[in-house]
C-alpha cells in the first residue's frame, strides 16, 4: 500500500537517543505509479512500470510486487529508462539527517550486472536531476549471482527543510542482462529523542544547519560564554574538532559532509545539538 507517513518509530540501541521518522514512502504493491513520471529516454517502448513482478519459466514470482526496468525482453536492450518520484516535502525535518532507502534485486544468474543511477533535486527536469550533486551509480550483482534482495541507504542530508523535493531512479548503461526490481523507497529522517529535542531548544541553537562552512553558535544566558568548549563528534563517537566559544561561529568547512553531534559545555552546563554538515 501506497503512504505517506509522519509516525515515529525508536531506534533501539542508537547512540544519541535517536529515533526515526518515515517522512514519505511507496511499497508499489497497489501498482499505482500514476503520480511517478516515466521517461523511455531510449524510444525503444519499454519503461519502468511496464510490469510489477517478474515471474520464472513456471509463472512463479522472482521478485515482490515492484518497480521494475528490463535489459532483455525476448531480445537485447538498451534502456535509459527514468522513474522520476512525485514531489516530497522535507520542509518539516529542516536540521535532521535524513536518507533514502530502497530495496533491489536482480536475477539470480550469471546476467545480473544491472547499471542505475539515483539522483536527487528540487526540480522533476531531467537536466536538473543530471546537474544535482546529489547522485549516485552503482552495477549490481554479486560472484555467487545470489539475486537477492539487498536493502540501499543514500544520504540525502542536503535537502533538509526543501519543500520540494524529487527522487529519480535511473536504468541505464547496461544491455542484454534481464531486470532490475527497486522496491520499498522510503525517505526518512533521524531525531533526538523529546528530552533531547527540549533541552537543545531551550539552550543551544545552530545556524545555519545544514551548513557547509561558518556555523553560528547561539547559547542560553545559563552558560558562561567566556568558559564555553564546543565539541563536534561523528556519529562513531570520534571527536572531530574542540574550540573555544567564538561569537562568530565555528569553521566546519574542512569536514566531510554527514551528521555531527555539537556539545557545549562551561563545566557547568553542557548541551548538544545536530548539524549536518552538507
Amino acid at each position: 500500500m501506497k503512504k505517506t507517513l509522519l509516525s515515529l518509530s525508536l531506534i533501539g540501541g542508537m547512540l544519541f537517543g535517536y529515533s526515526q521518522t518515515t517522512i514519505w514512502m511507496d511499497d508499489f504493491n497497489d501498482e499505482d505509479i500514476s503520480d511517478w513520471t516515466l521517461v523511455d529516454a531510449d524510444m525503444d517502448g519499454y519503461n519502468w512500470g511496464d510490469m510489477f513482478q517478474v515471474t520464472d519459466q513456471f509463472g512463479d514470482p522472482i521478485t515482490p510486487t515492484s518497480l521494475i526496468s528490463r535489459s532483455w525482453q525476448q531480445a537485447p536492450l538498451t534502456p535509459d529508462n527514468w522513474a522520476i518520484s512525485p514531489a516530497i516535502d522535507l520542509s518539516s525535518v529542516d536540521g535532521n539527517a535524513i536518507s533514502l532507502e530502497y530495496i533491489t534485486q536482480v536475477p539470480a544468474f550469471e546476467w545480473d550486472q544491472e547499471h542505475y543511477s539515483v539522483y536527487v533535486a528540487t526540480s522533476n527536469s531531467i537536466a536538473d536531476l543530471l546537474a544535482s550533486e546529489t547522485q549516485m551509480s552503482e552495477t549490481l550483482g554479486d560472484a555467487s549471482h545470489s539475486g537477492a534482495p539487498v536493502a540501499k541507504s543514500f544520504d540525502i542530508s542536503a535537502f533538509a527543510g526543501e519543500p520540494e523535493v524529487y527522487i529519480a531512479f535511473r536504468h541505464h548503461d547496461v544491455t542484454d542482462m534481464d531486470f532490475i526490481s527497486i522496491d520499498d523507497v522510503k525517505v526518512v529522517a533521524e531525531t533526538l529523542s523529546t528530552d533531547d529535542l527540549t533541552l537543545s531548544k531551550s539552550s543551544l541553537s545552530l545556524y545555519p544547519n545544514p551548513a557547509s562552512d561558518l556555523v553560528k553558535v547561539n547559547l542560553g544566558d545559563n552558560f558562561n560564554t567566556s568558559k564555553v568548549q564546543i565539541t563536534l563528534t561523528n556519529l562513531s563517537g570520534k571527536q572531530v574538532s574542540k574550540v573555544a566559544y567564538n561569537a562568530n561561529g565555528i569553521d566546519v568547512s574542512n569536514l566531510p559532509a554527514g551528521l555531527y553531534i555539537v556539545t557545549a559545555t562551561d563545566g557547568k552546563n553542557t548541551v548538544t545539538k545536530k548539524l549536518i554538515k552538507k
